[in-house]
């Protein structure tokens, strides 16, 4: 059997990060059960070669006209694919025709959340505008109406629809999309993510921390969709009364990437005159730094206005670190922190936030215990190689449904 999957914008650097990380983890899963797999993109990926699998760049996956993408087919159909794992949005709706050309079992994965326009408009327009090269996507998504999800998930030539979230799938399901064809297969977690740290004296020595302090810990782009300024003025007001605290923000970013954000949190920070008690790192670091961030601090606070991609792993790591995340009410973050794992604040909220972290200051054996129950619960989520065979047994149950019917043929 041979799987080829065709994802958006896979690049050097992203093979990380959702939702490229969870296409990967399924890839990389699939190729290890002895399946021929490989990767078409219209990323700007050097390698040819990821883990074994083959990468196919194209010069783009959606183009004008929407119905014929004669580069795309000429490589699927060179290609020769059993099944093809397709990550598609309600936009993909306009290239059903091409599914039909393809002729080849498609199974869809929505990998980004299925958000309402007032999801989207909730956050401001200044926000949006100043975000839209990440929010572009999104805004159109958010704008179109319901059928074009539904006719795409109802439609014969996609197979079945693969979700992370159950929210999606109940949203999905609400707009009248067929519940037999929608499998909810979540993003995974890795044994690694388990390891604890008992020595940070590394990451203390060389950043300067302050183990006597309550240390909240962001770690995620500077964007502010992601919530860090409204985390930055929440601190402002707890300091106040708890003059000891500290936010630890791990900027991702790259060289001459974000600089402006970055710049902008900076000022923030002056602004409010809390600069000894927020401290910012700039920069990619390695799993292992992160992990030790993960371990020292106190609280993990991920404050989301806007969820780009679906099921952020930041949430699930921290969680299976036994660390008790407050994040928001979007996408499908709320399934991961119910039942007493994590605190659920409203987006846009900063007394929420200020709430939250004043809670887990003066109660600090409550928050032990919600991050004992939070690791408990992670270690009975999927792993990856759990995830991956997932979704293996539902590209089988397709393959041999096509085989049997070409057999009777």
């Amino acid at each position: 059997m041979k799987v080829c999957i065709v994802c958006y914008g896979l690049r050097e650097y992203n093979i990380r990060l959702q939702p490229w990380r969870y296409i990967s983890e399924i890839a990389s899963g699939i190729y290890q059960k002895n399946i021929d797999v490989t990767i078409i993109t219209d990323g700007s990926l050097e390698r040819e070669i990821f883990q074994h699998i083959p990468i196919i760049n194209i010069k783009r996956l959606r183009k004008l006209p929407f119905q014929f993408n004669r580069e795309l087919i000429s490589v699927i159909q060179s290609e020769k694919p059993d099944v093809i794992l397709w990550s598609v949005t309600a936009l993909d709706y306009l290239y059903l025709n091409m599914f039909k050309q393809i002729n080849i079992p498609i199974i869809g994965m929505f990998t980004g959340p299925i958000y309402k326009l007032s999801d989207i408009t909730r956050i401001g327009t200044y926000v949006i505008i100043k975000n839209i090269k990440f929010l572009s996507t999104h805004v159109i998504c958010a704008s179109l109406p319901p059928f074009f999800i539904r006719n795409l998930v109802n439609s014969p030539y996609c197979n079945k629809i693969f979700v992370m979230s159950r929210k999606n799938k109940e949203i999905i399901i609400e707009i009248g999309g067929n519940r037999e064809k929608v499998v909810h297969i979540p993003a995974g977690i890795d044994e690694y993510e388990f390891e604890m740290y008992e020595d940070y004296s590394s990451i203390i020595s060389r950043y300067h921390l302050d183990e006597k302090s309550f240390n909240i810990l962001y770690f995620g782009s500077p964007l502010s969709i992601r919530g860090i300024d409204h985390l930055i003025k929440s601190i402002s007001k707890v300091r106040s009364v708890y003059p000891c605290i500290k936010l630890l923000i791990l900027s991702r970013r790259r060289n001459n990437e974000l600089n402006n954000e970055e710049i902008n949190l900076q000022n923030l920070i002056l602004k409010l005159d809390i600069e000894k008690n927020v401290h910012i790192i700039s920069g990619f670091l390695d799993k292992d730094e992160v992990k030790k961030f993960i371990g020292f601090s106190d609280l993990i606070v991920l404050p989301f206005k806007i969820v780009p991609s679906d099921v952020p792993t930041s949430v699930l790591e921290s969680m299976a670190m036994g660390k008790v995340v407050v994040s928001t009410d979007i996408d499908g973050i709320p399934e991961l922190l119910e039942n007493g794992r994590g605190f659920v604040v409203q987006p846009n909220k900063e007394e929420d936030l200020v709430e939250k972290i004043f809670f887990s200051i003066k109660n600090q054996d409550i928050i032990k215990n919600m991050g004992e129950k939070a690791a408990s619960h992670m270690q009975t989520h999927p792993k990856w190689s759990e995830v991956s065979e997932l979704a293996l047994s539902e590209v089988t149950k397709i393959f041999d449904k096509r085989s049997q019917s070409e057999v009777n043929l």
